[in-house]
Parts: structure tokens; sequence; C-alpha cells
């Protein structure tokens, strides 16, 4: 058996689950032993992985000695946090937010706890070779504080920096940058998806320029292999989580001809895109905008493409984004 451990948090939640499958039943599987890390390991997801040869183990990410536990023995590490989560959390029950506090600084508050915690187990980890940290580019920081509202993309860049100054993790942190999901357009058509029109046709209407290029990345065909991908290469890499980089025009394209339909693209005025979301549209809008002004990655200029890994020797094969339209249904939003 296998000496290497990876241990991923989040297991049941799209990207540790990506992460999972993909160790699980690509040519992989034999390379590592699997953990993985959830609130509730009797969920249906826990038992599917189970079934594939996981060990899934109770921790939270608020209660430093169950990932201790969790962690033990870890040569592999791969780390995300859920915003989303405990935004809607302080949405839904307001009467957990201190004075003073918004459901996003609650949830940047508690998730800067859970960066820090995380960053404490993994130090005391001996073995540990590699962590791999799930991050965004910190709005607030690339444009020097004229986008402040995105705190949970901010809350990601600021834990990557925690982890970095842990001495103990020094030569041993790499972090992902991931675009994003493919899957959007299904999940969450009124947001994402291209909408049908009275005369037939369909149209995506984004708040922001159609033009503008932006990673979209197949989760469960390609975070596992990119993750892989940061395992053999060089710690403190940066590296941009895309199947592939392109306008939002151009993957109208790919769908339309997929779906043998008429599609255009159509900017989105703010208050119509804001009437969409309830709790955090301000913060989305932000989001769309920064992307637009100053890039997914903020401008970072560290942060590699994929291929740069191929440059540098790794082998990595990714999918494309044709190959994730052909694979899925679109009935439901035609």
């Amino acid at each position: 058996m296998t000496d290497q451990l990876l241990v991923v948090l989040g297991a049941t939640g799209n990207q540790g689950n990506a992460v999972l499958q993909h160790f699980a039943t690509s040519n992989l599987k034999h390379a590592f032993q699997l953990r993985g890390v959830t609130r509730d390991v009797n969920s249906k997801k826990s038992q599917q992985l189970r079934d594939l040869g996981v060990h899934m183990v109770k921790a939270d990410l608020d209660d430093r000695a169950s990932l201790s536990h969790a962690f033990e023995g870890a040569t592999h590490i791969f780390a995300t946090t859920d915003s989303n989560r405990l935004i809607f959390q302080a949405i839904d029950q307001p009467a957990i937010l201190k004075e003073g506090q918004t459901p996003r600084s609650y949830a940047r508050d508690i998730e800067l706890i859970h960066g820090q915690n995380i960053a404490d187990a993994a130090s005391k980890i001996t073995n540990l070779k590699r962590l791999v940290w799930s991050s965004l580019a910190s709005p607030n920081k690339w444009s020097n504080g004229r986008y402040t509202k995105v705190s949970m993309w901010d809350t990601k860049e600021e834990i990557a920096e925690i982890l970095a100054s842990k001495a103990e993790l020094q030569e041993k942190v790499s972090v992902i940058l991931v675009g994003f999901f493919a899957t959007n357009a299904l999940k969450v058509p009124q947001l994402y998806g291209p909408l049908r029109q009275s005369d037939g046709t369909y149209e995506l209407a984004l708040p922001m320029s159609g033009d503008v290029p932006i990673p979209l990345i197949d989760l469960d065909a390609d975070l596992g292999r990119l993750v892989n991908a940061l395992f053999q290469t060089d710690p403190g890499t940066a590296l941009l989580g895309t199947t592939e980089t392109v306008s939002w025009a151009q993957w109208l394209d790919l769908w339309a001809q997929h779906n043998k339909v008429t599609a255009k693209y159509r900017r989105a005025t703010p208050d119509e895109y804001a009437a969409k979301i309830e709790g955090i549209s301000d913060a989305v809008l932000e989001e769309f905008a920064f992307v637009e002004e100053y890039g997914f990655t903020g401008g970072n200029p560290h942060v590699v493409d994929p291929d740069e890994l191929r440059n540098r020797g790794v082998t990595l094969e990714r999918s494309s984004l044709k190959s994730h339209i052909e694979n899925h249904d679109w009935t439901s939003t035609l």
C-alpha cells in the first residue's frame, strides 16, 4: 500500500468532491490513500465517496483539534472553505450577528479563523509534502482599494498569505485560483445561463462585457488533474484553475451551436442583475466589475496558466468547454 495520504477538506462540497472523485477513479487511485473531511460522515455524498474507497472522517473548521486529527499522517492536503455558506447562514439567521456585523463581515471573520486553524493544524504534520489552497484574487488588494465589497474573494487571498507565513509550511504551499464553474449555467441559470426570449431565441445577460477573457472550469473533469499537477511542480506556484479561458460570448457560441439555437450576449444593467440576487448583490456586481477591469487574477504576475506547468515538464491533460457542454443535458434550460 502506498504511504502517500491525500486529505481533502470539504469532501462533499463542489471542489473537494471533484478532487476526491478524480483521485479515486483515475490512474491515481493506487498512488494515494484518500481521506475525506466533512461535518457529516453519514450523508449520501459521504457514503458515495466511501464506496469509492475514500476514508471519511468528521471534522469542523471551527475545531482545531478535530482538524489536527483529520490531518494526521497526511503527505498531501487540498484545502478549501465555503464563504457563501457562512454568508447565507447569517442572512437566514440574523440573530447570530454581533452589533455592527453584516453577513459578509461575519463570514469573513469566521473564514479567517478557519484559515488560521487549517494553517496551525497543517503546520504540525511533519511528513507533509504539499498543501494546495483553493484561493482567489483579492479585489481590494489588486484594485488598490477601489473594490472593497467582494470579501468572499479577499478572504481567500488573506488565507493564502496566512498559510505562506507559517515557517513550518515554507516550501510546501501552492494555490489554485479556481475559475467560474462551468456548471453555473445549469445550476443557477437565472444568474449564469442563457434564457429563452419571447421570439424563441436565447440571451445571456451578465453585468460586464461579453468580450473579456474568463477562466471557466469543468470541476469534475479538471480540478483533480490541476491539483495533482500542483503536487508535481514546485511549491509556491499560483495556478489559474481553468479548463479554458474564453469570453462569455465565445462560451455562448459553443452552447448555441450544440443546442442548435440562436443566442446572443447582452450586457445587463447593474439594477437588473441585482434584482436577481438577495443579500449580496453589491458584492457580486463588484466581482464582475473587478474581473472586467483587472482580469480574474487582478493582474497578479505570479499566477501561471496550466500550459506553463506543461512547460515545466508536468504531464497535464485538460478537458474542453465543448466537451462539458456536450456531456450535459440542457433540456431544463431550453
